[in-house]
């Protein structure tokens, strides 16, 4: 079902028995959760009639309980079932036991007076089970799912735009780069820019990459150019500063092998003639990083990806097998790579 649509309906006070909120993009599921709240039940029924359960932690059969269970001074109770991991075909580590007997006798005959709500947090759910087949054609979908880069950019505009700012193109790339493209991380980190312009109204360039935070894989990303570019001085600083940081050497060197590797991958599927969607299918990334990796190895060699990624390697081996000084093994990289070896 469309997201806005069912949302609207709920804010309408239109609810159906039972829903199924179904994908990974966190804030619209966060929205979907702050909107069963505040649709179905009153301020000062909430402590009386809402529950939430962990199926990694608790049994099904306690909220099914709950959900069979009469309201208390009010019209309606809301349950909500989280990570219903057995929906889908992965394995749990969790030793908790579901009822699922009891829940396809809830679905066929849910009860008048609960709306009951399952997030599943996950890109699909296992089709080949009865009970997914029952939730499926006796719920409400509402997809949650990621967005793609073209929508994610659409509604961050929107929403600036909403909010009376304005973003330079060259602020509004570097943002989408910080935020990996990912809505919930980009929306949790706007009201920090919205502060900060407050008075302007404008989203600087500077104002991003001051603010919002950069993950160690973006750092290292940026660390990588600058090992590719052999540009030694800015390599060994931002080097520095992640150690100060309290990064693991070792963590590191790891992260950056697994971006070489990414480079590699993704420079020799491209000669062979797949696209950016193809590649990033192929290797299981998100279409973004596969964006970036294209525009990083294009400006490289692949002998030169190949040689950084094999003394990456080199550094691996003298980490984990304490030879030399830890923090030094990178440096000497560095050096040995920008000398031309």
């Amino acid at each position: 079902m469309d997201f806005a649509r069912e949302i609207a309906k709920l804010k309408k006070g239109e609810s159906a028995p039972v829903y199924l909120v179904l994908g990974t993009e966190s804030y619209l599921a966060g929205i979907a959760r702050d909107t069963f709240i505040q649709s179905i039940l009153k301020e000062d029924e909430i402590d009386l009639n809402f529950g939430a359960y962990d199926m990694e932690e608790v049994p099904l059969g306690v909220a099914l309980d709950d959900a069979e269970s009469i309201p208390f001074f009010g019209d309606h109770r809301l349950v909500i079932i989280d990570r219903p991991l057995f929906l889908t075909g992965e394995r749990t580590k969790s030793k908790v036991e579901h009822d699922i007997k009891w829940f396809e006798q809830y679905l066929n005959h849910p009860s008048d007076t609960t709306v009951l709500v399952v997030f599943a947090p996950y890109e699909k759910l296992d089709e080949r089970k009865k009970i997914t087949k029952l939730l499926k054609k006796t719920a409400t979908l509402i997809e949650v799912a990621a967005l793609s880069e073209k929508e994610m950019r659409h509604y961050l505009k929107d929403t600036i735009e909403n909010e009376g700012f304005k973003i330079s193109p060259e602020a509004f790339e570097l943002f989408i780069q910080l935020t990996d493209a990912k809505l919930s991380v980009a929306m949790a980190e706007l009201p920090k820019l919205f502060l900060f312009g407050q008075d302007t109204k404008l989203i600087t360039k500077e104002a991003v990459n001051e603010l919002v935070a950069k993950s160690l894989e973006q750092n290292i990303f940026a660390l990588n150019e600058y090992v590719l570019k052999k540009d030694v001085g800015s390599a060994l600083n931002l080097y520095q500063d992640l150690l100060l940081q309290k990064e693991d050497p070792i963590k590191i060197n790891a992260i950056m092998t697994t971006q070489f590797r990414l480079l590699i991958q993704i420079k020799i599927l491209e000669k062979k003639g797949y696209q950016q969607g193809d590649i990033a299918k192929l290797l299981k990334v998100h279409p973004y990083r596969v964006k970036l990796g294209i525009q990083q190895m294009r400006k490289f060699k692949e002998q030169a990806l190949l040689e950084a990624y094999n003394g990456l390697i080199e550094a691996e081996y003298r980490l984990k097998t304490g030879q030399g000084n830890r923090e030094m093994q990178f440096e000497l990289f560095v050096l040995q790579f920008s000398g031309g070896r």
